[in-house]
């Protein structure tokens, strides 16, 4: 505004002397240059003529004064300081700071703002500081930006060296957390108070260096000063806690930010604490997490966040989250996979529902997967008892009655339970009555058959399933081989495991390690001196001797009675956990061969 009215009057004072000097100047004619001195001795100006030209001697006066308010050399000094400081040019920075000091200009607030900001954008933290020492000794008070940009200069990666002061800026940019205390303690001497941008750099600070309890104090203490944490802060504050492995820590904070502030906070802030609490199989945060970004946002995680839920919910018997994740999957225009199904079975299994985790598999099939034996292992570990195999009877003979098809499988699955049971016998009536069920028997049962052969010590059954398997035509592979030399070695007469020894490797494959040393084991407690070919062969077919066998071997050869610990029991199985509340959606899922199960969460887990 000052400058335009300048410019106005400058503009005015100017019209009005060249209106005066035309009435002063006399005509150019021949009498007026004869008689110009005489007219010029005679004429008188007159009294408006006189104040127009008072007029004028006085706005020269007010235009100078105009100007020296508006266009200060200082406030031009400190333009040209805050832009190169804003683009990081530390060195003009500085140049332009000695013409000041040349010119004996004396800095203010803007002027060491400038030079601090400049500083900090390179981490030049010790200039930073002595830059701060020269303010405070010229008796100027520095105020909350300063202070935010001393911080700055201890957490700014944006470094940009020269050759000639690259092992200056290195020695500068070794700044730890104890300049963050000086820079507080300086704050507090001076009686400076502290604002959002000031923790902001401060949890920034502590978070890069996975200081995750001191961002955290930090981040408490902003409620003492009644200071609302902006967008930047709880992102990576949260991002810090979700992945250093504390879900639910970081749901809280986003709980307690949400209660302190209007904004909301969108799906970036729920995709890391839902990938965390997935990893650490935490159901209640996978669930929170998931409505929101699923249900809420409308948005669709990738595969691998989905197989992170997909195994929460198998661990935690939630077939609804399962069937919803397996929902997503399909939108996301992904094949579904035998991985997929698995978790759902596990979680029908946790439910103790059966039927259910049978007909996964029929689904499965119809979708052109083929189970294989780990699909339902889920089901092989809930059959703990014969009550719940009979369970699972029941539940095949109510398909069958229906008009289903059993899968082989599932007979698989009752075969694996009664062997691990020690019920042979009914292991074996499973096997006899498979054609009833529309099934024949493949290599996994044979071999799941002979283990209970071996755990029963009973060859000459052994033998008769070597028979079916030559005359159902059903190839035996190398745990066939494996188990039948085992069960060979299970009785006094162990000769025909040398002989299926070597039709294995007629066979073309290539017998284990363990092979070899439960036959070395056999020959050292009876006393057979074919250890030693035994062990020459394991070294010939590759496989390093143990220090357990080492130690049979040498004691053996010492004349000291074997000490065979290898034989241990079979371990027990894990004890079952309480059934939670569904509310359908994966019955749904079943019922429609897939095509519906959406699941509407119970809100006690949100």
């Amino acid at each position: 505004m000052l400058a335009s009215s300048s410019r106005i009057s400058l503009k005015r004072a100017h019209t009005v002397l060249s209106a005066s000097q035309r009435a002063l100047q006399p005509s150019a004619n021949r009498w007026q240059r004869r008689h110009a001195s005489s007219l010029q001795e005679e004429f008188t100006p007159s009294p408006h003529l006189i104040a127009s030209r008072d007029r004028i001697a006085g706005f020269s006066g007010d235009i100078d004064a105009q100007q020296a308010l508006t266009r200060t050399t200082k406030a031009r000094f400190n333009l040209q300081l805050t832009e190169e400081a804003e683009l990081g040019h530390y060195s003009n920075v500085l140049e332009i700071a000695a013409k000041m000091k040349a010119l004996k200009i004396q800095p203010d607030v803007t002027t060491y703002v400038a030079l601090i900001n400049a500083a900090a954008h390179h981490r030049m933290w010790l200039d930073a500081w002595a830059i701060l020492d020269d303010m405070i000794a010229v008796g100027i008070q520095p105020n909350t930006a300063v202070f935010n940009l001393l911080i700055k200069a201890c957490i700014n990666k944006q470094m940009m060296f020269t050759h000639l002061t690259h092992i200056q800026s290195q020695a500068q940019n070794s700044c730890t957390s104890d300049y963050v205390w000086q820079v507080l303690r300086k704050m507090d001497e001076l009686k400076v108070t502290p604002d959002s941008t000031t923790f902001q750099q401060i949890i920034v600070r502590f978070t890069s260096v996975d200081n995750m309890e001191l961002a955290i104090q930090f981040y408490h203490a902003m409620k003492t000063y009644q200071v609302v944490p902006d967008i930047l802060t709880m992102k990576a504050l949260i991002l810090n806690v979700a992945q250093a492995g504390y879900p639910r820590l970081a749901l809280d904070l986003i709980a307690d930010f949400e209660a302190c502030s209007l904004r909301r906070l969108d799906h970036t802030f729920f995709m890391p604490c839902l990938i965390a609490s997935a990893e650490a199989l935490y159901l209640d945060g996978v669930i929170t997490c998931w409505k929101q970004i699923v249900h809420v946002f409308n948005l669709h995680p990738g595969e691998g966040v989905c197989l992170g839920v997909l195994n929460t919910a198998a661990r935690h018997g939630h077939p609804d989250l399962a069937t919803d994740a397996l929902r997503v999957l399909r939108s996301l225009n992904i094949d579904w996979e035998e991985h997929h199904f698995s978790p759902l079975i596990e979680a029908f299994c946790h439910q103790k529902q059966f039927m259910e985790a049978i007909r996964v598999l029929d689904i499965m099939r119809a979708e052109g997967i083929e189970p294989i034996p780990e699909t339902a292992s889920a089901l092989l570990e809930a059959l703990v008892s014969t009550e719940a195999i009979d369970t699972v009877w029941d539940i095949v003979d109510e398909i069958t009655k229906e008009g289903g098809k059993i899968d082989v499988i599932v007979l698989q699955v009752l075969i694996d339970a009664s062997i691990k049971l020690g019920d042979l016998q009914r292991a074996i009536g499973t096997y006899k009555s498979l054609a009833e069920y529309g099934a024949t028997a493949d290599v996994i049962i044979f071999n799941s058959l002979l283990r209970g052969c071996v755990a029963a010590s009973h060859r000459d059954l052994g033998n008769l399933l070597l028979d079916d398997m030559k005359a159902a035509q059903v190839k035996p592979d190398d745990k066939t081989y494996e188990t039948f030399i085992v069960l060979c070695l299970t009785q006094d007469d162990y000769e025909d495991a040398f002989f299926y020894l070597e039709e294995m490797k007629t066979a073309g494959f290539h017998p284990g390690y363990d092979v070899y040393a439960k036959i070395i084991r056999k020959c050292l407690s009876t006393d057979d001196f074919r250890y030693k070919i035994a062990l020459k062969e394991m070294e010939e077919m590759g496989h390093v001797p143990r220090s357990d066998l080492k130690r049979l071997v040498r004691r053996k050869e010492e004349g000291t009675k074997p000490d065979d610990k290898s034989q241990q029991p079979v371990s027990g199985t894990s004890s079952q956990k309480e059934s939670t509340s569904i509310d359908g959606a994966a019955l749904r899922f079943i019922e429609t061969g897939g095509t519906d199960g959406a699941a509407h969460l119970p809100r006690e887990h949100v």
